[in-house]
């Protein structure tokens, strides 16, 4: 099984390797991609360039062999000119391995929103969908996501999950860190320390290339 957790990784933080990690260990994968997004159509762009966002997921990965940085999705949008779509990377992944199965990793509030995606309808017939539930978090209870959560729910030990390509959705309880870049980026803006946010790696990039409005390393992150 390829595992997949894409994200525009403005920056890569622990909260996302700490996510990957646990999809790793939980399901018994040997990998999990991280896919950064370049230019996602159902959010605000990134602040950081694309260049600086994949170096430091590239940082970040190399800390773990099991995190795999991919690219595909910054490739495609240099070709193409417009916004990357999930249902397309999952094609083009379909494609190359017709008989692998592939789990893309989301949030459940990415869950919840999962009808404003591109295609959205035709995830499952590319890909399992792994939901990362943080405790106390709830599912949708109706609408589109939630007949659809209902009709292809499945456990992770479930043989349909374990032995087919794509078509059901598994939701997996972790505790998940308390960490966004949205507070990452205001602490470097503020001139905080990060050690508890970042890898090593990625704060001492983002001091050395001034990203974030950082305006004078703190120390403890260099």
């Amino acid at each position: 099984m390829i595992g997949i957790l894409g994200g525009t990784f403005d920056p890569v933080h622990l909260g996302h390797l700490h996510a990957a990690r646990s999809v790793c260990d939980r399901l018994g994968l040997a990998s999990v991609h991280l896919m950064l997004s370049a230019r996602p159509g159902h959010r605000d762009a990134p602040l950081a360039p694309m260049a600086a966002r994949w170096e430091m997921l590239r940082l970040a990965c190399a800390e773990d062999l099991r995190l795999v940085p991919d690219d595909r999705e910054l490739r495609r949008a240099e070709r193409i000119g417009r916004p990357s779509w999930t249902v397309e990377t999952l094609e083009e992944m379909r494609a190359e391995t017709p008989h692998e199965s592939v789990a893309w990793v989301i949030g459940s509030d990415a869950l919840a929103g999962l009808d404003t995606w591109h295609r959205w309808t035709e995830l499952l017939d590319l890909a399992h969908l792994v939901v990362l539930r943080r405790p106390g978090a709830e599912l949708p209870a109706s609408g589109p996501v939630a007949a659809l959560l209902a009709a292809a729910r499945a456990d992770a030990d479930d043989p349909t999950f374990r032995q087919t390509p794509q078509g059901t959705i598994v939701v997996l309880d972790v505790p998940m860190l308390r960490v966004s870049a949205t507070s990452v980026r205001s602490a470097l803006g503020a001139g905080r320390s990060v050690d508890d946010l970042l890898p090593r790696s990625v704060s001492t990039y983002i001091w050395q290339h001034q990203l974030y409005g950082v305006r004078s390393d703190p120390g403890s992150t260099a």
